[in-house]
């Protein structure tokens, strides 16, 4: 699966990114990690710094649990990553899911009651 999202020009480079538009200035990523995310002038939020290490990436995963209307996105092909953010119920918030990890972020859905 891949998605056409656009990513807000603040975010730095990198797989984690608040697709643009987005944002109502919830500041629920800031609870989970406030020191990956940064606020615009206009109060849309991004991510100012990639994580780097595992602890960062758990925080960040988090910051994608609680977040309101699923701006926080990640792009990247890593599985181990992918793996977790589907485990989190946040499989669809990855733009480049496999098939396989595709189905199994259905079932978490289906199984949370969310939609698939």
């Amino acid at each position: 699966m891949s998605t056409n999202r656009i990513p807000f020009p603040e975010n730095v480079p990198g797989d984690f990114y608040v697709e643009d538009g987005c944002c109502i200035s919830c500041n629920m990523p800031f609870t989970e990690a406030p020191d990956l995310f940064s606020s615009s002038a206009e109060g849309h939020c991004f991510v100012s710094r990639q994580p780097t290490d595992a602890g960062e990436v758990h925080r960040m995963i988090n910051a994608l649990a609680v977040q309101d209307v699923n701006c926080v996105r990640y792009k990247g092909s890593n599985r181990v990553i992918q793996i977790k953010l589907v485990a989190a119920a946040e499989g669809p918030q990855c733009d480049n899911l496999d098939v396989d990890l595709q189905s199994l972020s259905e079932e978490v859905q289906a199984d949370r009651g969310g939609t698939a």
